[in-house]
């Protein structure tokens, strides 16, 4: 078997591809930065190596010998409020990423991507073929994700394959990312949202699909991975109900959503911690096109319910701290 390296993973992603590789049988050498938290692979019995993308040698130290890189450590912004900013550190990073890959031979880069970049259609749902040809007007995210991708198309010195996942929900989420929905709603505090849907993925079935990505002989250049579409209300309506919680304030209109995501992530970065609206998600609700993932499901990618995921997360966030147990009632 080919030596594999996964960028990214100590993270939530990273973390659960590392786990399908084991699974599968391979031990991927893991890349993490010198400051990353990598709890989550202690144990696991992995090579750990350094990979910061401001240090090329870094890199090419990391990737020698490496025949596929997965990268799923694209930069991901905090914040939506600094476009031009967050698009040339997140090229600039992908870019060292390329040029050590290209130096060191490695054959294949499995590149971690998202749905903001499959472009709607009218009259169908949306397959991998659906790109935008030029960078849509929806926000910060979108923009960035778009041209990572775009750079990636025009990379001839390697064979790329571009996953795109749905609203990643599972296990490992450390930073608090997508089920940042889910944590607030089982905390009592269903968070603002606006009007759309949401499409969700299990990320121990995007960890499945990046094996399969890493491994197969002819990959598909571009790959969606989507479950199950909810419209968001109606989603965190679900989520109350499972919590025993607060049903959710009603859906705002879009740009309603936006004005409020935009001043909840000003307020956040002036004083510190996290918008309870954040703009990326208005943006990815409002903008979620209808997906048709049957190309993932014909390469024998299979996809848990819902209901499978959400008990995988609570029962991670449980142990990590996140969610209590409830208290059992005294008797009289």
């Amino acid at each position: 078997m080919s030596e594999i390296l996964v960028l990214g993973a100590g993270g939530f992603l990273g973390l659960n591809t590392v786990r399908a590789f084991l699974d599968a049988g391979i031990k991927p050498r893991c890349g993490r930065r010198t400051r990353g938290n990598v709890l989550g692979l202690r144990g696991l019995g992995t090579q750990l190596v350094v990979t910061e993308f401001n240090q090329p040698l870094s890199l090419r130290e990391a990737f020698r010998g490496v025949d596929v890189v997965v990268h799923a450590a694209a930069h991901y912004p905090r914040f939506s409020l600094e476009p031009a900013e967050t698009i040339a550190r997140g090229l600039s990073e992908l870019d060292a990423v390329i040029e050590a890959a290209v130096a060191s031979g490695v054959r294949r880069l499995v590149f971690v991507s998202s749905t903001a970049t499959v472009a709607p259609r009218d009259a169908a749902p949306s397959n991998e073929d659906d790109v935008f040809s030029s960078c849509p007007d929806w926000g910060t995210y979108h923009a960035l994700k778009w041209n990572l991708e775009h750079r990636l198309r025009d990379e001839g010195r390697l064979e790329v394959s571009i996953a795109c996942p749905a609203a990643c929900l599972g296990p490992f989420d450390w930073k608090v990312g997508t089920s940042a929905l889910l944590l607030a709603t089982a905390r009592g505090a269903p968070p603002p949202h606006p009007v759309g849907r949401i499409t969700t993925v299990d990320a121990r079935d995007v960890g499945d699909a990046l094996v399969k990505l890493a491994t197969m002989d002819e990959p598909p250049g571009r790959l969606i991975l989507a479950n199950e579409t909810s419209d968001a209300h109606e989603l965190l309506v679900r989520l109350a109900e499972r919590y025993g919680s607060a049903q959710p304030p009603p859906a705002l209109e879009a740009e309603a959503a936006r004005l409020l995501a935009d001043a909840q992530e000003s307020e956040a970065a002036r004083a510190g911690g996290r918008a309870a609206l954040a703009r990326e998600l208005v943006d990815l609700i409002v903008h979620s096109p209808r997906l048709d993932a049957s190309r993932s499901r014909n390469l024998g990618l299979s996809y848990r319910p819902l209901s499978d995921t959400l008990d995988a997360w609570d029962s991670w966030a449980l142990r990590m701290g996140l969610l209590q147990r409830p208290r059992p009632e005294k008797s009289a």
